[in-house]
């Protein structure tokens, strides 16, 4: 089976590209970056029909673009982009269309970031795709929104926790876990009614928890402070008018603090259980 990854080259198309190749599959590899062969150079925006749909039996579309910061460059250069591949892949036969969202989408959700994934949903819903909701990826090597925090805690004895908001907690996914269903999805047959699977241990954990886990692990001795997450936001805008590099965007805290509450969690295929996060 030839799977067509996007984003193959970031943090979750890495892991997924691996578990796919550790069960014998052909992974093609579309990603800005160049990574292990076969690969494609391939961004949002470019023309999704001119890639090699011929031999590929599976899309699993991870890509995504944080670079706009406005909704229109969002609309223009993360959905229209997005749902076009889904469109090319569909007219080109590919059994398989996955879509790779977030906890962050759901309805009444908050953060740009949540409102496009939701957008792309329902066209790759359309379409016949299945949707799978990851809460925050952590494990080995860990990247995104959990690598930050690792990055974090391993710059300052004092780490900053945000305080204040009404539900700071986050539904975590082990990167293992995460790619072995991403895999059992592809290897089942297709079903003629799509799905949405929110991918997570049930169980939600406190940021400070994540945080003291963090150092834990990295045998770090840290001291934590609470900071309104009112007052992290001013500042966070104020880094952002300026142009100056952050760890995190003001869109990524309006996604910690107006969290998904009401999920439902779909057991994963092939028995696959979703470890806690430790």
């Amino acid at each position: 089976m030839t799977v067509a990854i996007t984003g193959a080259s970031g943090y979750v198309g890495t892991c997924i590209s691996n578990c796919f190749r550790a069960h014998g599959h052909e992974v093609l590899a579309l990603s800005r970056r160049p990574c292990a062969a076969p690969w494609v150079s391939y961004a949002l925006g470019n023309d999704p029909r001119l890639l090699p749909w011929d031999k590929v039996d599976v899309l699993v579309h991870a890509a995504y673009d944080f670079a706009p910061r406005t909704w229109q460059e969002i609309l223009d250069r993360n959905v229209a982009p997005s749902v076009a591949l889904l469109k090319a892949a569909k007219n080109a036969n590919v059994g398989h269309l996955i879509f790779i969202s977030s906890m962050n989408s759901y309805e009444g959700c908050r953060s740009n970031y949540g409102k496009a994934k939701r957008m792309i949903e329902k066209e790759a819903l359309a379409l016949g795709a299945i949707v799978v909701r990851l809460g925050l990826v952590w494990g080995e090597t860990s990247g995104g929104v959990m690598g930050n925090l690792e990055k974090l805690v391993a710059r300052s004895p004092v780490v900053p926790f945000l305080s204040g908001g009404a539900n700071l907690r986050q539904f975590m996914i082990h990167e293992a876990d995460l790619s072995a269903t991403i895999v059992a999805i592809a290897e089942s047959p297709p079903s003629e009614s799509t799905t949405v699977h929110a991918l997570t241990h049930p169980v939600s954990v406190p940021l400070l928890a994540i945080l003291k886990s963090i150092s834990k692990r990295s045998n770090h001795s840290r001291f934590y402070m609470p900071i309104p997450w009112q007052l992290v936001m001013a500042g966070l805008k104020i880094i952002e008018t300026l142009g100056i590099p952050s760890l995190f965007r003001s869109d990524s805290l309006v996604g910690l603090v107006h969290s998904n509450t009401n999920h439902e969690i779909i057991s994963p295929p092939a028995g696959i259980c979703c470890r806690p996060f430790c």
